[in-house]
């Protein structure tokens, strides 16, 4: 389900896929959206 709402997210966010958000949110935040997900 989660992989399903990061695909969904990096198409409205305009990402060529959802490993490039990964990497992005990865980058910016210095977790992967699981691991934010877990804190919240």
């Amino acid at each position: 389900m989660l992989e399903s709402i990061i695909k969904e997210i990096s198409e409205e966010l305009g990402f060529a896929d959802a490993p490039h958000f990964v990497k992005f949110f990865k980058k910016e935040t210095g977790m992967t959206p699981s691991q934010f997900k877990e804190t919240l």
